[in-house]
């Protein structure tokens, strides 16, 4: 693989263990600016693993992980949020008794710039959201939660944002 100083993510390598089980082994990838990756292979077969890896929450045994030109490889899961990398991991993880609202807010903890853009943008993707941007999150449908995640996790405005299983 070539190497590239333009990829927003590159995976070389990367190996990862539960114990002694290795549940993935020498994964290399790259995503570059705008581009759209899809994993895809059996249940059990490491998907999620490597995901939880390149937001450092899954420790790496083996290789390395760039993201924006950085060796984030044994970094906080922190720190890699805070570079830009967003996960929404699979299930539907809303916080239940609090608003749509309040669960968007949270996406943007770390932002410290005016979010009425990001607002604007989260409801014009998910208009269901601003309609129901009072009610308490975990009062909503299935699908509406699984937008709410999403959108919430859009709101970090993420360089890479990595979704787990989006459609379960």
């Amino acid at each position: 693989m070539a190497r590239s100083e333009e990829a927003v993510l590159r995976l070389e390598g990367v190996s990862v263990a539960y114990g002694r089980n290795e549940a993935v082994r020498d994964v290399s990838l790259e995503v570059r600016p705008a581009e759209l990756v899809t994993l895809l292979g059996a249940n059990g077969s490491g998907k999620s693993t490597v995901l939880k890896a390149i937001l450092g929450l899954k420790p790496v045994k083996k290789g390395a992980i760039h993201f924006l030109g950085r060796n984030v490889t044994r970094m906080s899961a922190e720190k890699i949020v805070a570079l830009g990398a967003a996960l929404v991991p699979e299930g539907r993880g809303v916080l239940g008794p609090m608003t749509v609202a309040e669960n968007l807010e949270l996406g943007a903890y770390h932002r410290r710039e005016d979010l009425a853009d990001s607002y604007r943008d989260v409801y014009r993707r998910f208009p269901i959201l601003e309609e129901r941007k009072s009610q308490q999150a975990g009062t909503l449908s299935g699908g509406q939660q699984q937008m709410l995640v999403i959108a919430r996790a859009m709101m970090a405005a993420p360089k890479l944002l990595m979704l787990d299983e989006p459609s379960l």
